[in-house]
C-alpha cells in the first residue's frame, strides 16, 4: 500500500505544484509563508512548479492600506530560510533574512522567486512590487553574474509580468529600475509586460543586453525620453504595447506635461524593421501628494509622422489627440503616420477628460470626412479599418451620425467603427 501511495503522490505532485497562485492576506498568515516552509523542505516539489502567479492588487474595502502588511516569519521559517539564503551566497543575504524574518512581502517573494529553478511564466502583481529591492537582487545575481552565486539561471522563463505598483501614487519616492531590468537578460524570454519608473540617468547595469527572443514588450509608466535605450536592444519585437503616464508628482526630473511626439517616434524607429503591432496609449494622473483632484494640464509638441516608414506595421492603436491635437484648428494629419501595409487603425478617445480637449462627435466625423476625401488609394491600400474614438462622454451617435459613417465608409472604401457603449 506504501508503494501504491508513493506511485500516486510521485504522478500528482508535479500536476498539483505545476501552477501556484497566491495573494497576500491581510489579517492571517499570507500563503506565501505557508508555501515557503514547503519548498524549502522539499526542493523537489519546487522544481515542478512552472507558473507563479502572485495576484492582488490593494486590499477590497481598505483603501487605507497602502502596501502588504508585514507577518513575522515562525522560528522554524526562519531557520529554514536562514539557511537556504546564506547558501546561496548573495551579498545581501543578512538584510533578506532580516526582513523575511519581519515578514516583509519582498523577501518571501525573493525566496520563492530563488527556489524555483524551471518556471517558465512569473506574474507579479501590484501588491508584489511595491518594494523590489531583494527580489531584484536576486535577479541581478541570477543574471549578472551566474557563476558567482548558488541561484537558478532561469533559463525556461519565457513569460513575464512585473506590475505597476498598487496605489502608485503614494510611492512617489520608491524606484525600480535597478530590479525589473534584469528581465531584459533572461536568456530566452519572449513576452515581457513591465512597469520601468523614469530614471534621471537610464543606464544598462552592465553591458546592453541583446534579447533577441523577446517578441512582445508591454510598457508601463516609462516616458518617451527614457523609451530609446529599451527598445534600441529588441532587435525582433513584433509587437509593443506602450502605456505612457503623466503625473506631475512622480518621476519629476524626468516626466514633464509636453508630450514630446518626435522623441517618441525616434524611439519607436529603433524597430521599425519588425514591428507589427504598435498600441500606444496615455494617460494621466492628478498631483494627488497635494489634494489636486483635477486633470494636470497637457501639451503635444511635433507628431508621429515618423513611423510612416514603418515597413512592416499592420495594426496600430494610438490616442486621436496623438494625431490630431486637442483642437479641430490644430495642424494634425490623420493619414500622415500611417505606414504602407498597415491594414488596421484603432483611435482612442484617450485624454479626452482634459479642459484643452475641444472634439466632439460632429467635429470628429468631419475630420475623418476630410481627410478621407483627399486619400490616395495608393497610400495605404491594405487598410480595411477605422476604429473612431466616438460617441464621446456617455451619449450614443445618433441614426444621423450613423448615416454618415456609412457614407463616408463606403466613399473611401475604409469600414469605419466606432465604440459600442
Amino acid at each position: 500500500m506504501g508503494r501504491v501511495d508513493k506511485c500516486m503522490r510521485n504522478v500528482a505532485e508535479p500536476l498539483v505544484y505545476s501552477t501556484i497562485e497566491i495573494t497576500w492576506a491581510l489579517r492571517s498568515t499570507p500563503p506565501a509563508m505557508l508555501l515557503l516552509p514547503t519548498i524549502l523542505d522539499r526542493p523537489d516539489l519546487a522544481g515542478h512548479v512552472r507558473t507563479l502567479r502572485l495576484q492582488g492588487d490593494g486590499f477590497e474595502n481598505h483603501p487605507e492600506v497602502r502596501e502588504p502588511p508585514a507577518f513575522p516569519a515562525s522560528p522554524l521559517l526562519l531557520d529554514k530560510a536562514t539557511k537556504f539564503i546564506q547558501s546561496t551566497g548573495v551579498p545581501f543575504a543578512k538584510s533578506w533574512i532580516g526582513e523575511l524574518q519581519l515578514g516583509a512581502a519582498d523577501a518571501i517573494v525573493a525566496a520563492l522567486l530563488a527556489s524555483m529553478p524551471n518556471l517558465t511564466t512569473l506574474h507579479l502583481g501590484p501588491n508584489f512590487t511595491i518594494k523590489s529591492w531583494l527580489w531584484g537582487g536576486v535577479l541581478r545575481c541570477a543574471l549578472y553574474q551566474p557563476k558567482e552565486y548558488h541561484l537558478p539561471t532561469f533559463a525556461q522563463l519565457r513569460h513575464v509580468t512585473s506590475e505597476y505598483r498598487a496605489k502608485e501614487w503614494h510611492h512617489r519616492d520608491t524606484t525600480n529600475t535597478a530590479d525589473v531590468l534584469p528581465f531584459f537578460y533572461l536568456p530566452n524570454v519572449e513576452h515581457l509586460s513591465v512597469s520601468i519608473d523614469n530614471p534621471a540617468q537610464f543606464a544598462w547595469p552592465s553591458d546592453p543586453p541583446a534579447p533577441s527572443s523577446i517578441v512582445s514588450l508591454d510598457l508601463y509608466r516609462l516616458r518617451e525620453s527614457r523609451l530609446a535605450p529599451v527598445l534600441s536592444v529588441l532587435g525582433g519585437l513584433q509587437k509593443l504595447h506602450w502605456n505612457w503616464l503623466y503625473q506631475p508628482d512622480l518621476d519629476q526630473d524626468v516626466s514633464k506635461n509636453s508630450v514630446e511626439l518626435d522623441t517618441a517616434t525616434a524611439a519607436l524607429g529603433h524597430v521599425r524593421d519588425t514591428l507589427t503591432d504598435l498600441m500606444i496609449r496615455a494617460i494621466t494622473r492628478p498631483r494627488i501628494s497635494v489634494g489636486d483632484y483635477d486633470t494636470p494640464s497637457l501639451e503635444i509638441q511635433a507628431s508621429l509622422d515618423g513611423i510612416f516608414s514603418f515597413s512592416k506595421l499592420i495594426r496600430l492603436c494610438v490616442p486621436w489627440v496623438f494625431l490630431m491635437g486637442f483642437s479641430p484648428s490644430f495642424t494634425g494629419k490623420l493619414l500622415n503616420a500611417l505606414p504602407l501595409h498597415l491594414e488596421l487603425l484603432d483611435l482612442a478617445a484617450d485624454l479626452d477628460d482634459h479642459e484643452e480637449w475641444e472634439w466632439d462627435n460632429d467635429s470628429v466625423l468631419d475630420a475623418v470626412r476630410s481627410e478621407l476625401a483627399g486619400r490616395p488609394l495608393s497610400s495605404t491600400p491594405r487598410l480595411r479599418q477605422i476604429t473612431l474614438p466616438i460617441p464621446l462622454g456617455f451619449g450614443n451617435l445618433s441614426s444621423e451620425q450613423k448615416k454618415q459613417l456609412g457614407d463616408i465608409s463606403a466613399s473611401a472604401g475604409v469600414k469605419l467603427a466606432w465604440i459600442d457603449k
